[in-house]
């Protein structure tokens, strides 16, 4: 495109120099007509220098607006590229949260199982206690009822002892006053 501008300038000068030399001499000659033809000649070349003009204005415009496109399009590349490593850093942080959580549940069900389990070892220990107790108290029972029966089966004893020999003696007195009575045996 350059090259086309470069090549319109210079048809544009050639045919402005072209309409000035056109121009003056139509006025030395006093041709009217050439003079018209000049001027017109020169209003065409400053059209064509307009028009290259503005097609450069234009053609620098379209640069800067596809620089500015390329730019914006960078930007918006770069913000959702932000956008998506917030989002990354969202989720990340929410699945960290979550494990957190889930170890927190976790680290709570297990101290929950071990006071249960401690609480069952407890309740265990303490009814093992009690059943030690009442089973020593029973056998202090037993013992005290064991020794309450030795003591009556030996006062039986003793008592039946005493029967026995009060028998004998009452025999032995029997027999006495059988034989001073002259009985018989």
């Amino acid at each position: 495109m350059a090259e086309n501008t470069a090549d319109e300038a210079k048809r544009g000068l050639l045919g402005s120099l072209t309409g000035k030399a056109k121009e003056v001499a139509g006025a030395f000659t006093g041709n009217d007509s050439l003079a018209a033809e000049g001027q017109l000649q020169q209003a065409e070349a400053q059209a064509r220098r307009d028009a290259s003009a503005r097609e450069a204005v234009a053609e620098v415009q379209a640069r800067e607006a596809a620089q500015d496109l390329t730019a914006s399009q960078a930007a918006a590349d770069q913000e959702r590229q932000v956008v998506a490593a917030q989002q990354d850093a969202q989720v990340d942080a929410a699945r960290a949260a979550a494990t957190v959580k889930a170890d927190a549940v976790e680290t709570d069900v297990a101290r929950q199982q071990l006071v249960g389990t401690a609480v069952a070892e407890a309740q265990a220990d303490a009814d093992e206690r009690q059943a030690r107790a009442e089973a020593a108290q029973q056998s202090q029972d037993a013992a005290r009822h064991a020794a309450a029966a030795e003591r009556e089966h030996s006062a039986g004893v003793a008592e039946a002892r005493d029967a026995e020999a009060a028998a004998a003696r009452a025999r032995a007195e029997a027999d006495r006053l059988a034989g001073t009575a002259g009985l018989p045996d």
